[in-house]
């Protein structure tokens, strides 16, 4: 009998894949983490260069101008040609359709980490309610999880809009039911592991080349330096099948097919790629699972006391507020940063005149986005086979309940704005295709019940010594942004699996 290629083998160079192989290298297993990301990434944008290149206006619209004519009901960050380039052939190359749906996914090294938000928040105490083991082990893989990454005390906004509004909600809070803070970025500002302080440049949507930002990608040298952790990219997994006691991988490469074999799988493709090689897996094709997003919207504020006001020199292009109000939470951004094409293109009036009144105003807005709990969305998976291959399709259906429940949220968000000094720009209201948060959960939910579900430490129904680490093992998606928490909970079934291994539970 051949020997396995791996103890484990990770599906997934995401923040889920990296999380769970930490544990797993640590423990002394052999580890093979596969990706389908080519060698050679490109590097971030240093802001030098960007500055001095005549040619900068590529980086933010593309040399198609591609960037103009961005799709107006997404987040602002998937307009740029860096996230364009990270995106690309997600859907083609894994079979995956859509109606009524924006699905984001990266078959890129790190996945979608490496154009994110970064805002890195665990969930409350009632949003872990429905999670199926103790929340001390949640909170012990949270403290890891930020220890790793440097996650440390969210920093003060660098922009002059945000620091206004947060000073004056802090001196007159109300009963607006909405709390703002500092929001808590995954953003260095002390050295860590190779990797610089945020310098404030503004570049963040368009590559940071110092690694301030965290992205699972930054992780991977560390892993490789570790003699027993092995990471193979340009190989895009097909599909998992049965190998005697363990698993058999299938395989694409660019020289061709390949098999990987493995008594342990741990999938961390992202949600919708997990979510397919799951149910393939499974044999549950034709039959639709439910697939959580959160529902989304986006406003914009205007201080009238900053109109006029010079536009920054740098700043940090990432979300400047957080906030709650009731089950729904979002972010304030500074508009100094950020591209503002979208918002231009809400405007009522003609579009030249918008993008020169949005740049004119830019240091005196804020730019919000509002979210709501996944349980008011409506969509589902389904996996086919045709022609003998694995087909994905996605339905999506803006619900009436999101609706207005998004309307009321940036109603309750304005009057605690107005009386922070901030007041909402007539037209600059949308809500966001379902979808467009890429925030995805819930398809092979833990604890839960059908022929899909997975254990509380992610092993999935049926299948023995295969796990799932990603958000698909999500039984909830609240409002909070859920990456830190799907870090978490990686790290903490890596942890567990290492474990059984260690304790001679070859195949479980």
């Amino acid at each position: 009998m051949t020997a396995p290629d791996a103890d484990v083998v990770v599906v997934g160079s995401g923040p889920a894949g990296v999380s769970a192989a930490w544990p797993l290298a640590e423990a002394g297993l052999r580890v093979l983490l596969l990706d389908a990301s080519e060698p050679g990434a490109g590097p971030g944008l240093a802001p030098a260069r960007h500055r001095a290149d005549p040619d900068h206006w590529k980086t933010r619209f593309g040399a198609d101008l591609a960037a103009v004519e961005a799709p107006p009901d997404v987040s602002p960050k998937f307009g740029t040609p860096r996230a364009r380039a990270a995106r690309a052939g997600f859907p083609d190359r894994i079979g995956l359709s859509t109606a009524g749906f924006f699905a984001a996914g990266s078959l890129g090294r790190g996945g979608l980490s490496t154009i994110w938000g970064a805002l890195a928040t665990p969930f409350t105490a009632a949003e872990r309610a429905d999670l199926p083991f103790p929340a001390a082990e949640l909170d012990a893989a949270y403290a890891r999880v930020a220890r790793r990454i440097g996650l440390g005390p969210p920093a003060p906004p660098s922009s002059p809009a945000a620091r206004l509004v947060l000073a004056r909600h802090a001196s007159r809070p109300g009963r607006t039911g909405v709390r703002l803070e500092p929001a808590p970025n995954a953003v260095l500002d002390a050295p860590l592991d190779g990797r610089q302080a945020c310098n404030l440049c503004g570049l963040c949507l368009y590559g940071c080349d110092r690694g301030s930002i965290y992205a699972s990608d930054l992780e991977l040298p560390a892993l490789t330096r570790r003699p027993n952790f092995a990471y193979r990219p340009g190989h895009l997994v097909r599909a998992v099948e049965a190998d005697g006691a363990g698993h058999r991988l299938r395989v694409e490469t660019r020289g061709g097919a390949v098999t990987v074999t493995a008594p342990r799988v741990v999938l961390a493709a992202g949600t919708i790629a997990t979510t397919g090689l799951a149910l393939a897996r499974l044999g549950l094709f034709d039959q639709p699972v439910r697939l959580l997003s959160n529902p989304a919207a986006a406003a914009a504020f205007l201080v009238p006391r900053l109109v006029g006001s010079d536009r920054p020199a740098g700043g940090l292009g990432l979300g400047q507020v957080f906030y709650r109000a009731g089950d729904a939470a979002g972010v304030l951004y500074g508009a100094d940063t950020l591209p503002l094409d979208m918002l231009a293109g809400r405007l009522p009036v003609g579009r030249p005149f918008a993008l020169r009144m949005a740049r004119a105003l830019a240091p005196a807005l804020l730019l919000a986005t509002c979210y709501r709990p996944g349980a008011q969305s409506r969509n589902t998976l389904t996996v086919s086979r045709a022609d003998n291959a694995t087909r994905l399709s996605i339905r999506g259906e803006r619900t009436a309940e999101a609706t207005a429940s998004l309307t009321a949220d940036l109603s309750r968000l304005g009057r605690a704005l107005r009386r922070a000094g901030a007041l909402a720009l007539p037209g600059s209201t949308a809500l966001l295709e379902p979808g467009a948060d890429a925030h995805y959960a819930g398809t092979l939910p833990m604890g839960g019940g059908g022929p899909a579900a997975t254990s509380a430490d992610g092993a999935l129904a049926r299948v023995p010594g295969l796990y799932i680490a990603d958000g698909a093992a999500l039984p909830t998606l609240p409002a909070t942004h859920p990456t830190l928490t799907i870090m978490a909970n990686a790290d903490r079934i890596g942890r567990a699996l290492a474990r059984r291994a260690r304790s001679g539970e070859a195949s479980r």
